[in-house]
């Protein structure tokens, strides 16, 4: 490949859910063409391949939560991820079904079929997709009122109650929920969301997005994210949530760009371990996912000086 024109042409070669995100991210393409790719995900390649998989129960995998990552939870959590269409039926289903089953006084949810306390890295998943197939459920309000209550004094989230810290992988998720909830669902009446979304990032960057953890995973090119946090996750993370550019993010996207071939693509380095339904790319080779959100991240803090 020698420019971003083969590179286009290379992503729209791709998955219709790739497709779809390069002509939404970066190619500006007008509202009627976005609105029959989106559609097409449902019926076709991934999508399809993921809403074949659903079981008698209406489940996928054995329940909400089980098995990662073929439960009904993280196939959700790929589906949304997907840019699969907003009323698709099974999902908008599937995410009432969650709520009649699993949400707890306190707005919590407790995916497990035991007694147990809500998770805030799980709570900010299920925000992400449930604001996005159900913006129009009341108890998604309730769920955003929650983990607005359990934030961290540092800006932060954490799965663990009773830390007075907030964790990476917990804030990325729930940094996601909030602002797929703001976008999704404008009129919720909940004041303080654009304050805690504003902390949560304040917490991302002074911790430096966590460059130097001891965990290199948060230096690899990963895809699905799954929960786990990561460099190209908090930069797309950044992206939408529309932020400028600030100092503190030079050094992740300078990390980025190191990353990107010479053919002008990213590698898929890393997948997560666990049972997947199929494998959507190959660990090693050039990624569709990868490039496409790198290139839109770069576009973004290119444009946001």
């Amino acid at each position: 490949m020698t420019g971003m024109r083969d590179v286009i042409q290379w992503l729209l070669q791709g998955d219709i859910s790739v497709q779809y995100m390069t002509h939404r991210l970066l190619l500006d393409a007008d509202e009627l063409l976005l609105t029959h790719l989106q559609e097409r995900i449902a019926t076709e390649g991934f999508g399809a391949a993921f809403l074949s998989r659903r079981n008698n129960q209406g489940h996928w995998g054995l329940y909400y939560y089980q098995p990662k990552w073929t439960s009904t939870h993280y196939t959700l959590l790929d589906l949304k991820s997907l840019c699969a269409p907003p009323a698709l039926k099974p999902c908008r289903e599937m995410v009432m079904r969650m709520f009649d089953d699993c949400m707890l006084q306190d707005g919590g949810m407790n995916l497990s079929k035991y007694e147990h306390p809500s998770d805030t890295c799980v709570d900010g998943m299920v925000l992400h997709y449930a604001s996005y197939f159900c913006p129009d459920e009341p108890r998604v309000i309730r769920l955003a009122g929650h983990l607005l209550a359990v934030q961290k004094a540092d800006g932060g989230f954490s799965w663990d109650d009773g830390s007075h810290k907030g964790d990476p992988h917990t804030t990325i998720c729930v940094l996601e929920g909030l602002g797929q909830f703001d976008g999704s669902v404008p009129n919720h009446g909940i004041p303080g969301i654009e304050a805690a979304k504003e902390r949560a990032v304040g917490f991302l960057l002074e911790n430096g997005l966590f460059m130097d953890s001891a965990d290199q995973r948060f230096r690899k090119l990963s895809h699905p994210y799954r929960y786990r946090y990561d460099l190209l996750r908090v930069l797309e993370c950044l992206a939408d949530l529309r932020t400028a550019r600030d100092p503190r993010i030079r050094p992740a996207l300078d990390w980025l760009q190191a990353k990107r071939r010479k053919d002008g693509l990213w590698p898929l380095e890393n997948q997560h371990k666990g049972n997947v339904h199929f494998a959507m790319e190959k660990t090693g080779d050039p990624s569709r996912f990868v490039t496409v959100k790198a290139l839109y991240v770069s576009r973004h803090f290119r444009d946001n000086g």
